[in-house]
């Protein structure tokens, strides 16, 4: 059996400093995250907030982690926070839950040793799937709301006659992207109706029978064919 054989097969990882960053900022990009924050500690207490999110679903086994673990300590320091290890695995293995019930990250830039008081994992990385199941509201929260989408944006009730007119022209020739009506047919139509009690003129009739029918229709999108067609049904 050979080493690579005996290296298990993990699915997709991703290191828990992106996904401190992406909980914490909704972004992975320094320039972004630092334009968000009026000082340092304001960033620093979002992390901390967004670590103890994190943390959280460690310990429930709802993210699964990898490392390589040390259980052979470097020193005699009094206090394991502050222990280090040496010698750590070669191969990557899954860290078991339990172990973050009193493990803490050591601070660093990377972000990817944790320890506990017996032993200690480096090089850790958690697996993307379970962070994108369970975190997917955290990150999305971040995301800017488009003031301009209709779903959110008050319906304005204000309309005009020349408005409901076209509205009218839509509904009567069942104008589509797809069916698109020849200008000659709509302007007859239009000649026919009346705005506050007065006809249509033909200035006005040419111009509401263009603004119902898509831009690119007024650009070659009538071929005879289709005129003699349009006007065989009519």
């Amino acid at each position: 059996m050979t080493v690579k054989d005996q290296i298990p097969s993990f699915p997709q990882l991703i290191e828990p400093t992106s996904v401190r960053n992406q909980v914490a900022h909704g972004s992975d990009d320094f320039q972004t995250i630092a334009s968000k924050y009026h000082s340092i500690p304001e960033r620093e207490h979002a992390e901390e907030l967004a670590m103890d999110r994190i943390m959280e679903l460690l310990r429930t086994g709802f993210i699964r982690a990898t490392g390589r673990k040390s259980e052979i300590r470097q020193g005699n320091a009094e206090r394991w926070q502050v222990q280090r290890y040496k010698q750590h695995s070669k191969v990557r293995e899954y860290i078991d839950p339990q172990f973050w019930g009193q493990a803490v990250f050591i601070k660093s830039a990377r972000l990817n040793t944790a320890r506990a008081e017996k032993a200690e994992y480096t090089d850790i990385r958690m697996v993307f799937e379970d962070c994108r199941n369970h975190l997917a509201k955290d990150v999305a929260a971040h995301k800017v709301v488009d003031v301009t989408d209709d779903v959110d944006s008050p319906t304005s009730e204000y309309s005009t006659p020349y408005i409901n007119l076209m509205w009218r022209a839509i509904d009567e020739f069942e104008i589509s992207a797809e069916n698109q009506p020849i200008k000659d047919n709509l302007v007859e139509w239009f000649l026919d109706q009346e705005i506050a009690g007065q006809k249509v003129s033909q200035v006005t009739a040419n111009y509401l029978a263009s603004f119902v029918r898509l831009p690119e229709s007024r650009t070659g999108g009538n071929r005879p064919w289709k005129v003699r067609e349009q006007k065989a049904a009519k």
